[in-house]
């Protein structure tokens, strides 16, 4: 669902994916298997570390739960706006010249925040990762906020959502998490109402920060080729700054809706862009690789069920996809999206309901699963080839709860799923037909649809 979305959303939907399907997808033998130790910094705080000694730099990774964005009435857009304010540098600074100094010193900070997590990286060469660590513990601690800089974003983000409602796409990318989510805030985080921008105020992002970014529930990673007791001393200077404690407001959970509908909005567009979901039933465990896999069957690019179905065969589309969409750390809904042909459009939508609906009566076969173990294991051996993977795949580990067995386990564990247990997964956690589709056409004649509109502001009388 992050087709042509916002800058930020994509950052937060990209989190959200890194803490199911990126921590869920290791390397491949034990023997490459990046081992993570249990440390502490001299001043207390705790962390995980993986020594590689033959890396050029070195990688820390942080987070802090936060649900501020879900949670506060109005101040969904808090997720986009307080990082990128922090992000304007420390008091006494600019951004640009934080970002040259950054340069110079062959670093990079990031900071983020989505639905569930506030978190952030810093990565350096080990020379000069002390130097990078004092300018970022000006930045959390010390920031210059800049209001000027804050109303620019505002006023940036507003226009690009504006913009955004243009693009097809994207257009079936918030109708359908509109339909499916309500009108809440879970959907309006996307960033599809341009009005949630103006409604964050400087005062928000400092309460955010105090209550946020705190040294109680902070989780520290570290990978790299600097030994655990140096990378203590540097994470000790970095987050000495920040307040004990603070107060973080629970975080409501996503309410999913499964109509089953067609939805769709007339409009004079190139390609009809086309958009499915459902929600699953998944839990975030060690055996979240197994729904994966299942998924992969029917919308892998090129290979997929749903790519030989409209691609080779109706030659109405370039490509299509089926993923398991993050909602937040906790929830999946299975999403299918495709941008296809205008004289396609009815014979697509067709194909895509009954490539499903076979998919889920009868499941996967043998020569599907066996050859995507090998996939697996071999491209995410891929990504634990640098420091500051490793890191981003420690955290998501970390933050998810996963066992410290998991990284030496993972490649048993993908090779022992069977066709049966895979079949189980689609069963059990996937929604039977019909899935909620929404379209973006030129005309909905002869397609059957429950609901027409012609503006998004409609879709609420769809429901």
């Amino acid at each position: 669902m992050n087709a042509r979305l916002p800058q930020w959303a994509l950052g937060a939907l990209s989190l959200l994916g890194a803490l199911s399907l990126l921590g869920l997808a290791l390397a491949s033998s034990a023997d490459a298997q990046p081992v993570a130790t249990r440390q502490t910094s001299p001043g207390g705080l705790s962390f995980r570390h993986v020594h590689m000694p033959e890396d050029t730099h070195q990688a820390l990774g942080f987070a802090w739960r936060d649900g501020t964005s879900i949670a506060l009435p109005g101040k969904e857009a808090l997720a986009a706006l307080a990082p990128a304010l922090m992000m304007e540098g420390p008091k006494g600074s600019t951004r640009s010249a934080m970002i040259e100094d950054l340069r110079d010193l062959q670093a990079a900070i990031n900071l983020s925040a989505g639905p569930n997590y506030a978190q952030g990286q810093l990565v350096a060469p080990p020379a000069k990762f002390g130097a990078a660590a004092q300018m970022l513990a000006r930045v959390l601690s010390d920031p210059a906020l800049p209001e000027d800089r804050l109303k620019d974003a505002q006023k940036n983000r507003a226009l690009g959502s504006q913009q955004q409602a243009q693009n097809a796409e994207t257009l079936t990318q918030w109708m359908l998490a509109r339909h499916i989510l309500g009108d809440g805030p879970y959907w309006r985080f996307l960033g599809a109402v341009p009005s949630i921008y103006e409604q964050v105020t400087k005062a928000d992002v400092e309460a955010w920060r105090r209550d946020v970014l705190v040294r109680d529930g902070l989780v520290i990673v570290t990978a790299g080729p600097m030994p655990a007791a140096e990378v203590g001393s540097e994470i000790d200077r970095i987050f000495a700054g920040l307040p004990q404690s603070g107060s973080v407001s629970p975080v409501p959970k996503p309410v999913m809706r499964s109509s089953g509908k067609l939805i769709i909005m007339e409009r004079p567009v190139v390609q009809t862009a086309i958009a499915a979901a459902g929600p699953t039933g998944l839990a975030i465990t060690p055996d979240l690789a197994r729904a994966e896999m299942a998924v992969q069957v029917l919308g892998r690019a090129f290979t997929g069920r749903l790519f030989r179905a409209v691609r080779e065969k109706l030659g109405a589309a370039y490509g299509i996809s089926a993923t398991l969409r993050p909602v937040n750390a906790d929830t999946r809904m299975l999403a299918i999206a495709s941008a296809v042909a205008n004289d396609k459009a009815k014979a697509a939508l067709a194909a895509i309901r009954e490539e499903y609906a076979r998919y889920v009566a009868q499941g996967v076969a043998d020569d599907e699963v066996e050859p995507l173990k090998t996939v697996f294991i071999s491209s995410n051996a891929d990504r634990l080839r640098r420091a500051s993977s490793v890191a981003g795949v420690l955290m998501t580990l970390t933050l998810q709860g996963m066992p410290d067995e998991y990284l030496a386990t993972y490649d048993a564990r993908v090779r022992s799923y069977g066709r049966a247990a895979v079949n189980a997964e689609i069963q059990a956690k996937l929604q039977p037909p019909p899935l909620t589709f929404v379209m973006v056409t030129p005309t909905a004649q002869g397609l059957g649809a429950d609901c027409v509109i012609k503006t998004l502001e409609e879709i609420a009388r769809c429901e």
